[in-house]
This record gives C-alpha cells, structure tokens and sequence, in this order.
C-alpha cells in the first residue's frame, strides 16, 4: 500500500512540474503547418485530475491560446464554476502580445462573480468566476490556469482536446490519477484516425496529442463531436449532492436517480390538486388528460435556462413551481410529472442531450449524461414526449431539440433505454396555397396561406412567435425579398396547437413586379417560396456532408395574367430525381389568361461522401435555375 501511494505522489510531482513550467508564447515560434487555416492555435491544454477517494476530486487545468485574428475570439473568455461544494483554489490569467511580452495579468478583483443562471433567485449558489478579454490588436495569446476542488465525483471531467474547426494544436494532455480502491471505467471515442500517446501506469492514465493541424470548416460538414477523440470517464461508485451511488449498468444507475434525486419533489397544495382535478373531471381518456395538465402549465409558468448538473441533480419542488410560476427543464418538467400523478397519468422523467444537432446518451458508459430533461408518457406500446420548457409547441411535440436520439427514460425500477420520435420527410411540410394576379402596368396582387408542420412547424414559428405587427411586416418583407415595393394589406399567423401547424396568410401589393422589354412582359413565375440556396463551391473538399433534416415544399399557385397580353412562353414542366431529393413544377392552363403552377421541392436527410459534394451543389444550382423561370408575354 505505501508501495502505490508512493508511486501516485511521484507521479503527482512529476505531473505538477509539467504544469509549473516556463512558456515562450512568441507567435513567430508557432508552427506554420497550424497557422494555415488557423483562427488560433491551443499551444497547450494540459489537464490533471486527481480522485483522492469517492467524495474528494481535484481538478487542474493550464491552458494557453494564441488567437490569430478576430475570428478566434471565442477564445477570449475565462470561466470556472463553482457552488457550495465545488471550490475554487486557485485562478490566473495572463494576457501576451505578438512577441510574447506580458500585457495583462488580471487582478482577482476583475474577475466577475456572475451567476450562471439569469431569471431565477434559487439558483443564486450556482456562480462561475469570470473575465473577458478585449483585444485591441492581434494575434494575441491567453494563458490561464485553475484549480478546482469538488466532492462530486459522478462528474469527472472528460478529455476533450479539438474543440472547434480552424483551429491549431500544438499539444494536448490528460492525466488521471485515482485512489487504489476505485474503479475506473473509461470510454475512448474517435481514436483511430489520430496518434494519441497513451500511458496506462497503476491508477494512473496518461493521454497526449500533439501537432493537430487546423480542420478548416467546410459548409454541411458534420459536427467535430462525431469525428474528433474524446474520452469519458465514470467510477461505479461515485458521489453526488451529498449522496454515494454505485451503478454497473442504466439500470442501476436510473433507479439511484429515482430514489435520490427525483422521489419526494412532487409535493403539491391541496387546492392545486383539487384544481387538476376538477379540469378533468368527466374525463377518462389519459391523453386528454395530459393536454388539459400541459396547457395548464404552458400557461402557467416560464423557463429559465439551467443546464442539467447546474442547480443540482435533484429538481425544484413542484410546489415551489406553483408559487413562482417558473423554473429550469428539471423544475418544469417535475411540476408537469407532479399534476400528472394527481390525474392519474403515468409519466416519467427523461434524460439526454437537447440540441438542434442530434447527440445519442452513450448506451455504452452508464454515468450521468445529458444538458436537458423532458417527459415520457407510455401510452399503449406507444411513447408521448412532452418538451415541458415552450410555451408555444403543441402537445407531444419534439421537433429539432429532443427528436430522434436516444435517451434514458429514469422509472422507480431503474432506467430505460429509449428513443425519441423521428420526423420523417414528409411529415416536415411546408404547404402553400395562393393565387397572384397581374395586371398590365406589371403591378402584383397576391395571396398565400402557408401551412407547416413537422420540423418546419417550429422553424416558422421561431420565426413569428412574439413579434409585433410592425416586427411581422419586417419579417416577411425579409422572407419575400425577391419582391421590390412590397405593400401588406393583410399579415396574420396562427398557431394552430390543436393541428399542429403554423398558419401565415398573407395579402399584398407590389408596383414594378414583372419587367418589361421593348415589347414584352417578364413574369417571375414562384412569388412565395423562392429557394436561392446554393452550399458555397469548395476546392478540394476534406469533408464529408449531411443534411440533418429532410422536408417537403408544396406550392399550388393560381397565375392571372393580363388579358391584353399574349403568352409568348410558359415554361416546360420540370422533374428533377437525385439520391439527395426530387423537384418538380407543373403548369395547367385553365383558359387564356389563368395557369396553375404546382412546385415540389422535397430534399432527403442523410450523410454524403465529399466526392458528392458538388453533384448535391449542382442539383441545388439546377433548382435556384427553375425556381427563377419566368413566363413571357407580348404586347
């Protein structure tokens, strides 16, 4: 035993000494092979992490950064976090210019104390020290390092060292040293297309990664979460918010959060549960039930952003919601779990990662996951998810934050692995119905009622949702701008909850619409949902390419022309079919002044090779040429 605390103390040393070291931070020293593309380089990000026990974890970290130009700004912010537990024992942060001169040490006064929760008073514990940089010329370098002291040994920090494109990498670091009688258990992700030194000692692990030239983003590429290396690590028996735990699998692990964190925070007045009750009395179907509980707290309560492990694991009390009206993801979504219990509807907390780009929890590696919590409802082998955090989006709807990605579904038995809904296609419609008239001087009188739904449901509401009339007109006017002196008679939206669907209708004018030649008139033909969209040409692409969503475009346009006109040209109909979406439009005469144009536009989800990259432009480049057809008439 003396044997191996001597071995870990050696190590200790050895480790801090790196850390003590003396840096040039001269830009001209910086290798050219990671300036070239390069917004900034990491010259080193040297991270140490020492579990002493299970409720004891020491975190050390000495980074530097030279940022090359005003694009590499992001990396100007320091920012550690601490609370009651978590403690910080040191911070320092230098600033040097090009010749690596000192022109900056911050004093621990300038510092801020900031919350790391705006809106609510019961997160005041939750607080991150905090400086930022304002630099007056480049390239400039940032150095600084922390230690932090924290008993929450369920978050051990994980190893992470590319984390954004155009950026360089001198040299990277990790080292783990963990006491005798635990258990670690890592996860390496990504490892195969980069040379990583790794050391493996008695409880210690040693990760090094160094010359990483610069990945230059490149337009559709995937996110560097799915190719970069990165590591996870978790103990079996941990400690967390004042509670020791022991998982070996989901299943274990779900049913400690239950016990510990998401039992006893139900609790509810007695009038409020007589409340519930009476919105639902004479009903027995369990869906509509729920959508009675949502509405009611959609317009009851608001959200305030608190990413998960912030404020804690254990939610706010339910009755704490129902006094404040407000609360994080966890809060909001006990508060709906809690009035849910009192109708008589099952329900249950889950856990996973919320975002636009879609994150699977790690089915592979039970420890805490996730930024955000939402709600399951079981309903006959069927699953509901409620967002509980929107006040806008209907009942069970998902759609670009929470949908298709697995998660963990947290039952008093222990927790389950599930996924979420996936919004194919189709269901991703964007359906526009209008007519247009022109008249001989080239003035347009328009109309359209534009209906979406599926993931395009919460694009356009996003959009609309809170804006005066005068916002709205500026909106649309942004969205028809292909329409020069556009004149609105009419601008209403709808969000049709019931339907699930966004409803825009709109009425204008507008003076010079069609142009003119010598003897003839130029219609532009698609009025309301011109696609102008091309991915920007890359030479030599590196990267592979995705579309993340796909989604469907229907457009049915009624065309009045001018009856003191002839029509000299109606274009041909158009069928476009690749592996990345189809395309079409249609013309139908009615009689001699009145067409029908029917548009398809549907683009297909998926991950591409570069060597597609510029079939899939060209494609996109064919689509802008049709959507910008014009019909001719002659005087």
């Amino acid at each position: 035993m003396k044997k191996n605390t001597l071995t870990v103390l050696c190590t200790f040393l050895l480790t801090y000494a790196v850390f003590s070291q003396n840096y040039n931070f001269n830009t001209s020293q910086l290798p050219e092979n990671l300036k070239t593309n390069a917004n900034a380089v990491v010259v080193f990000d040297n991270v140490f992490v020492e579990i002493q026990n299970q409720k004891l974890m020491t975190v050390k970290v000495k980074k530097a950064v030279t940022v090359l130009n005003k694009m590499g700004d992001k990396y100007r912010y320091v920012a550690v976090g601490f609370d009651k537990t978590r403690k910080i024992k040191k911070i320092e942060t230098i600033i040097y210019d090009a010749s690596g001169k000192e022109i900056k040490n911050v004093k621990n006064k300038e510092y801020k104390d900031v919350s790391q929760v705006a809106g609510g008073t019961l997160y005041a514990d939750n607080r991150m020290l905090y400086y930022e940089h304002t630099p007056t010329t480049y390239p400039y370098t940032i150095y600084y390092e922390y230690e932090v002291n924290s008993p929450n040994t369920a978050f051990i920090r994980k190893w992470d060292p590319i984390s954004f494109y155009s950026t360089g990498l001198m040299s990277a670091t990790y080292t783990i040293i963990y006491a005798n009688e635990l258990d670690l258990q890592v996860k390496e992700n990504n490892f195969e297309k980069f040379t990583i030194k790794k050391e493996v000692k008695e409880n210690q692990i040693l990760y090094k990664i160094s010359n990483i030239e610069p990945v230059k983003y490149e337009p559709l590429c995937p996110s560097l979460k799915k190719t970069r290396p990165s590591v996870q690590f978790f103990l079996n028996k941990f400690y967390a918010e004042g509670i020791t735990g022991e998982a070996n699998n989901w299943k274990e692990l779900g049913k400690w959060e239950h016990d510990n964190f998401y039992s006893g925070v139900g609790l509810l007045s007695e009038g409020t549960k007589m409340k519930m009750k009476q919105l639902v009395q004479g009903i027995s179907d369990p869906v509509e039930k729920a959508k009675i509980v949502y509405k009611y707290v959609q317009d009851k309560t608001r959200y305030i952003s608190v990413q998960v492990g912030i404020g804690g694991l254990r939610p706010m009390l339910a009755s704490d919601v129902d006094n404040l009206g407000y609360g994080d993801c966890k809060a909001l979504t006990n508060y709906t779990k809690s009035l849910l219990d009192v109708v008589g509807v099952k329900s249950y907390f889950t856990e996973l990662y919320g975002g636009y780009e879609k994150i699977n929890m790690d089915f592979n590696s039970p420890n805490i996951q996730g930024n955000h919590v939402i709600l399951n409802i079981p309903i006959e082998g069927d699953d509901i998810w409620l967002e509980c955090t929107s006040q806008e989006v209907p009942f069970g709807y998902i759609a670009n934050f929470t949908d298709d990605r697995d998660v963990i579904v947290v039952k008093p038995e222990g927790g389950v692995l599930k996924r979420t809904k996936k919004y194919e296609t189709t269901e991703n419609l964007q359906f526009s119905k209008g007519k247009y008239t022109i008249d001989a001087k080239g003035t347009i009188k328009a109309s359209v009622k534009i209906e979406s739904s599926g993931t395009q449901y919460n694009d356009n509401l996003k959009n609309a949702a809170g804006k005066t009339p005068k916002e709205l007109k500026e909106l649309f006017k942004e969205y028809l701008a292909n329409i020069n002196n556009i004149q609105f008679s009419n601008i209403s939206v709808f969000n049709n909850k019931k339907e699930v669907k966004y409803e825009e209708n709109l009425e204008f004018t507008a003076v010079d619409y069609a142009l003119f030649t010598e003897k003839q008139m130029l219609i532009p033909i698609n009025v309301f949902n011109k696609n102008s969209y091309v991915p920007k040409r890359v030479r030599n692409r590196k990267l592979p390419f995705e579309i993340s969503r796909g989604f469907l475009d229907v457009d049915e346009i009624e065309i009045k022309l001018p009856n003191t006109f002839l029509v000299e040209y109606i274009p041909e109909n158009v069928k476009l079919k690749t592996k990345f979406g189809t395309y079409s439009i249609e013309f139908t005469k009615v009689d001699e002044i009145t067409y029908r144009y029917k548009r398809t536009l549907q683009i297909e989800e998926g991950e591409f090779p570069k060597e597609e990259y510029d079939t899939y432009r060209k494609f996109r480049k064919k689509i802008k040429k049709y959507d910008n057809l014009k019909i001719i008439l002659n005087k």
